[in-house]
Parts: C-alpha cells; structure tokens; sequence
C-alpha cells in the first residue's frame, strides 16, 4: 500500500511538426485558452484553475513527450520519490526547486516501459475556475498502451498511488482521485498512445465540439455514445497530425466503497461496445493513429522547468 499518491492528472505534453498550427487548433477549434510560452513550449488552459493543462512543442513527428501530475506539497513529492526509486525505477531525478508556471517543486522520471513522468506541486493555479459552455475544465485522462502492462500497472500502482477502478478485457482503468479514472492503461499495443480525453462540462458542450470539429474538416471517429467502466459519454477525433483526442462528460464519481470491475462485468451484445450503441465501435483510423504516437527518448529530466 502506498503511503503517498499523486492527486490529480496536471497537464500533457504533446510534440508537433508544425506547434504554431497545433496551438492553433487547440485554441480555435477545440477551446483552451493559450497563456503562454514558457521554457520552449506554448501554454493552453482549460476553465478550471490548474494554469495549463496543454503544452505544444516543436518534435520531427506527432509525440507524447511528457505526462504531468499533482502533489499535495512537497513532503508528499518527496515521499512519492522514494516509493518510485524503491519500486526499482532507474531512470529519475532527484526533487528540485523548479521555476513557474511548472510548480515550486517536482521531479521528472521514466516509467518502466520508457514514458516521461513528472509530479509537481506548488503551482501557481488560477483563483477562478467555473465552468464555461462548449470549454473543456480539465484533462480528464490519459489512455496509454503498454507492451509490458503488469510492470505499468505495477509501477502507477504501487509508487504513484494508483487504484484500479475497473478490469475489462483490453483495460484497466486507474484512479487518484475521486473521478472513476484518470489513466486507462490498455493490455497492448505499446508503449504508444491510445488518445488524451479533455473532459467537457455537459453533453451539449461535447456535441458542440463534435459540430466545431465537423466544420474544421474532422469527422467524429468513434461516438457519440456512453462508455460502461466510468459511464462518461464520448465523441473521438483525430487532432493535429493525427492526434488522437476525445471529448467526453459526466465521468462518474467513486470512492473507496466502489466494487473494482472485472471483466465478466463489462460484455456487450452484439454489435456494441458502449450503452448506447449508436456507432459499432473506434475507426480504424483513430485504432491505428495511437500506435503511431510514441513518447519521446528524452523528456524526463525537467532541466528547462528550473
């Protein structure tokens, strides 16, 4: 059992060949709010307080280059450091003051099969955060495939604090906090990414998106429908460079009373794949764009954040 966990998931850090017109889209068309550059990279916000929730940076190709969570204080960072370098990690800094809007104090680690994790506290986060029609609040999670998934699980388990709110046949689904998850680690695939969901406040606000994408030329790849494990509803697109994005509402809320799901708990009739059943299930598009978003080689060392 953990003695510490992380608190929330901060922000994602995604690379692009052409960031000037990432940033672009993210603000136009799929509704953060840029804030910034800071240390190389270009800053978006959502409505609620974390300062940004996105950052774009120049890479050759479409990455994932880093994965952002929230400590209490730095006790908690630094306890969560010594679970990680007990879990065996090798690949990890020691905690460091770092410079704002990156937080007061955090580190930056590999996790084992290769992704760059950071865990920041002390923030400078904004005082309002109320929620804004047709805006996302928040990063609401990272869907990850893994090649190894009993050391990932392990890891985000055991050193990060990690709970499994449900089991199906493809993945776990995780949890830090009171959302039924915030990391959905698939059984295969990886290490690549699956998509980023940016959580909406309403099911109107996700269908709004769905028709803003729809004029930009970008189809719904996989929805609208409603999932079973955190019963959120969803709409799938491919963003800049093939980015694969969702918007989705209504995550539900659990807490320590919830029963873990298995997978005999989540089977579907024929033909469907979530409770509404309006689409069969992903493009192939959107399935195949996730294999081919890697996480970058370096990342992990948070040198530009000090």
């Amino acid at each position: 059992m953990s003695k510490a966990k992380v608190k929330a998931l901060r922000s994602v850090e995604l690379g692009f060949a052409d960031p000037a017109r990432a940033v672009k889209f993210f603000a136009d068309v799929w509704h953060l709010t840029p804030v910034g550059e800071f240390s190389g990279a270009y800053c978006l916000r959502a409505t609620g307080p974390f300062h940004h929730v996105l950052a774009v940076r120049h890479t050759p190709k479409p990455s994932m280059i880093r994965i952002v969570f929230d400590a209490a204080d730095a006790a908690t960072v630094d306890t969560l450091h010594a679970q990680i370098v007990t879990h065996g990690i090798k690949n990890i800094d020691p905690p460091a003051k770092l410079r704002q809007p990156h937080g007061d104090y955090g580190f930056g680690f590999k996790d084992p099969e290769g992704r760059n994790i950071a865990i920041v506290c002390g923030v400078k986060d904004y005082a309002e955060g109320a929620d804004k029609p047709d805006r996302p609040r928040k990063v609401s999670h990272v869907n990850i495939n893994s090649g190894d998934s009993d050391a990932t699980l392990a890891c985000y388990r055991d050193a990060l604090g990690f709970k499994i709110s449900d089991t199906t046949r493809k993945f776990h689904f995780m949890t830090c906090n009171a959302d039924h998850h915030n990391m959905v680690l698939g059984l295969s695939g990886g290490p690549t990414l699956n998509h980023i969901a940016f959580e909406m406040p309403d099911l109107d606000s996700v269908m709004r998106g769905a028709g803003r994408m729809r004029d930009d030329g970008r189809p719904i790849e996989w929805g609208p429908g409603r999932h079973g494990p955190g019963h959120n509803v969803f709409c799938y697109f491919l963003g800049p460079e093939d980015m694969p994005i969702e918007y989705t509402a209504e995550m539900q809320q659990v807490d320590d009373s919830y029963r873990t799901g298995k997978p005999e708990d989540w089977k579907w009739p024929p033909g469907r794949l979530d409770h509404w059943g309006i689409t069969p299930g992903p493009s192939e598009r959107i399935e195949q764009a996730g294999l081919k978003i890697n996480f970058t080689d370096d990342g992990w060392r948070l040198d530009a954040w000090r």
